[in-house]
């Protein structure tokens, strides 16, 4: 039998130094863009927001106004762009959701979990 290595035990002071952060997304046709990790309650407000936005179609939207930001982790957009960012191209909303889905687990069951409620 072989010997595992012990894994650490976090303690309230581990969870007490998670800061959120930033990732960047090149997207070819513009630039690069920053992408929130988001913390709980940024995930908590999207997804209430999401349930809202799936009656008009703006669950793409809604993900890309609570994902992009500056380098410091402000977001960039707030809830009145939500229709302005419907209007941008498919392609580069769809870059930005897909990004943010994966670094945000938001995966496809968890949205369509939260759309049902």
């Amino acid at each position: 039998m072989t010997k595992q290595a012990s894994k650490k035990v976090l303690s309230k002071a581990d969870f007490m130094q998670l800061k959120t952060s930033v990732k960047i997304l090149p997207i070819p046709e513009l630039g690069d863009v920053y992408i929130k990790v988001m913390s709980a309650a940024e995930r908590e407000g999207l997804e209430g927001l999401m349930q809202k936005e799936v009656e008009t179609n703006g669950v793409r939207a809604t993900i890309f106004v609570y994902s992009v930001c500056d380098a410091d982790g402000v977001l960039e957009f707030n809830d009145d762009d939500i229709e302005m960012v419907k209007g941008f191209p498919a392609a580069i909303v769809s870059k930005v959701y897909d990004f943010s889905s994966e670094l945000n687990a938001l995966k496809p069951e968890n949205q369509e979990e939260v759309t049902k409620n």
